[in-house]
């Protein structure tokens, strides 16, 4: 339903490009002016518009998520649907973990993969590796093969994101469990992605309790040099103490509070 009494903040600076619009009927008015009534707190990473001017795909930094839920997702990923002649919109967004599920998120819904990479010229943090970059790409285009079954962000002592999915693929039947695992550290321009492979949920959760070993390198057919780089990152891998973040303030959406597996 419509709220025309509800003016729209200004969005300018997230090139969200609603000026005159209002929503469609059957939108979630409840998420949308909940998301942009802090949209000081968001911060674009990728903006993608269609020639058209009927669709939008964007990412977003949600940097208020981490007074939220200890663990919540800080990636907010984002679709908008004009209708010119109406002047109406539709809208739709989901809360990732990484920016690469984030932008998988977008191209399922009729993104080109091109169009939702991050800008070179965009700043902050970049992947420290190839082996990071080819992890990235395998993540954005993997279409419905991996469904996510958990995830663990920590931005105030471990610095680091932890998703474990089940694979679909055959070639990993018999690890299907994967647990991808980003690090980084507030002072570093770059950030590092792993990939770890499990028999089943409960292998993955041991492993993240006690970082006992290296993490479990797949069966993989990237280059041998990439493998090797795999390698040596998951034995040089560390346990860390966790600590949770401040008090959480109101989110803009209630996320689904993550379960003790990823806790650390």
């Amino acid at each position: 339903m419509n709220h025309p009494e509800r003016d729209l903040p200004d969005l300018s600076a997230l090139d969200f490009r609603l000026e005159g619009y209002t929503l469609a009927d059957g939108s979630d008015d409840y998420l949308f002016h909940a998301l942009t009534t802090h949209h000081d707190c968001l911060a674009p990473l990728v903006t993608h518009h269609t020639d058209d001017g009927r669709n939008s795909y964007l990412v977003l930094h949600d940097t208020a998520a981490t007074w939220d839920i200890p663990g919540s997702p800080q990636l907010l990923a984002v679709t908008l649907t004009r209708d010119p002649d109406k002047w109406t919109f539709r809208f739709d967004a989901e809360r990732h973990p990484l920016i690469s599920l984030a932008q998988r998120w977008l191209i399922v819904r009729g993104a080109e993969p091109d169009a939702v990479r991050v800008p070179p010229e965009r700043t902050g943090a970049r992947p420290s590796d190839a082996l990071t970059t080819v992890l990235e790409e395998q993540l954005m285009t993997s279409g419905t093969r991996y469904a996510v079954v958990e995830h663990y962000t920590d931005d105030c002592a471990e610095y680091e994101t932890s998703v474990l999915v089940h694979d679909a693929d055959p070639s990993s039947a018999d690890k299907p469990y994967r647990l991808f695992l980003e690090t980084w550290s507030p002072d570093s321009p770059t950030y590092t992605l792993r990939e770890g492979a499990f028999r089943n949920a409960e292998a993955a959760w041991e492993w993240m309790e006690s970082r006992e070993g290296p993490l479990p390198a797949p069966r993989t057919s990237i280059p041998g040099v990439l493998a090797t780089s795999r390698a040596v990152a998951a034995r040089t891998t560390i346990r860390r103490s966790p600590q949770p973040p401040p008090a959480a303030l109101p989110p803009a959406k209630p996320p689904t509070p993550p379960s003790s597996g990823l806790r650390r």
